[in-house]
């Protein structure tokens, strides 16, 4: 399972952005975007990915999921909205994560901060936990078929959890 165990531990080797690594300043887009691709760039399936361009910004903030910019810079707190924006959306629905983001009731500092800390946690117990049960190399096509959709299937569960939970805010809450 050697290629497999690479693989895991390269997944669960990404960096994060941390709030220190935000300045204190407001930045303009350009730094955001900047800021966004200097450190998240592992988290890039190809090298010509973008994770984050100034059409998904504008985008996020036209469709409420951040709040507006004053003038052309972006706050700390508007750049924290951006993280917790730019988590959730690799999973849920723009208009669920939305019903997350599209607030002012919420601290994202300390939102993302916790989420650091949790990842954390994470980056331990689950690489164990696919270990123990991932017990083929995913060389064969079937096996490699067969890997896919057990976590795929788990990814769904967790996306489904999500959505079970953003059902019970109250409508109002939402925004709808």
């Amino acid at each position: 399972m050697p290629r497999l165990e690479q693989t895991i531990d390269a997944v669960f080797s990404d960096r994060d952005i941390t709030p220190s690594d935000v300045p204190q300043l407001d930045l303009y887009m350009d730094q955001v975007l900047t800021l966004f691709d200097r450190t998240l760039s592992e988290s890039k399936r190809a090298p010509g990915d973008k994770l984050l361009t100034k059409t998904m910004v504008n985008n996020y903030v036209k469709e409420g999921l951040m709040t507006p910019v004053r003038g052309k810079k972006y706050t700390r707190e508007q750049i924290m909205q951006l993280l917790c924006v730019y988590h959730l959306k690799q999973t849920l629905r723009l208009s669920d994560v939305k019903a997350l983001t599209g607030r002012t009731d919420v601290d994202f500092e300390a939102c993302y901060a916790a989420l650091l800390e949790d990842k954390e946690q994470m980056r331990t117990f689950i690489p164990e936990l696919l270990r123990s049960q991932l017990t083929n190399d995913a060389s064969d096509p079937n096996d490699r078929l067969r890997l896919c959709l057990a976590l795929s299937e788990v990814a769904n569960y967790l996306r489904r959890l999500c959505e079970s939970m953003i059902d019970a805010i109250p409508s109002e809450e939402k925004g709808d």
